[in-house]
């Protein structure tokens, strides 16, 4: 089971790195044409669906992982969550952070199907990515990251 862990903490730590390209990428890319005030094209919708999908994703494997590291041991029970950094910070900072950050790119995604004109669109496309990286950036736990940080790209077991 151990090795199994290992293996979906390298796979949840890795998809991090495509969830920030995409989230950086599809911020720009509304920012531009917002600015510009470029014409929403399918490609703009592409984009944020790719984000949308690598955050579903992603969410998938951090339930799995919050499951078996926080629910089935009983972290929680033990009533000591609060009172350990580390505890506290993967399950309730980390978790809570990551859906709210999940819900943002969810709206942002949702406003490129709506029927209003671009410039909206690229406005609330823009400020739903571009506060959803933030909270990315912020609560990753970053190699070097006081307390709650591990390596930016763990190993995987064999």
């Amino acid at each position: 089971m151990q090795s199994y862990l290992q293996n979906f903490l390298f796979l949840h730590s890795i998809l991090r790195y495509f969830i920030l390209l995409f989230v950086f990428v599809v911020a720009v890319q509304s920012l531009v044409g917002m600015m510009g005030k470029r014409k929403f094209k399918p490609v703009n919708k592409q984009l944020a669906l790719t984000l949308l999908i690598f955050c579903d994703l992603q969410l998938l494997i951090g339930g799995l992982l919050y499951y078996w590291k926080i629910i089935a041991p009983g972290v929680f029970s033990s009533g000591m969550v609060m009172k350990d950094t580390y505890s506290r910070f993967y399950a309730v900072e980390h978790s809570l952070a990551m859906i709210i950050a999940l819900v943002l790119v969810h709206v942002g995604y949702s406003v490129t199907k709506k029927n209003m004109d671009d410039d909206r669109k690229f406005k609330r496309l823009f400020w739903c990515s571009f506060i959803a990286l933030g909270i990315f950036m912020a609560m990753t736990p970053w190699e070097g990251k006081q307390v709650v940080g591990r390596p930016n790209i763990p190993h995987m077991t064999q």
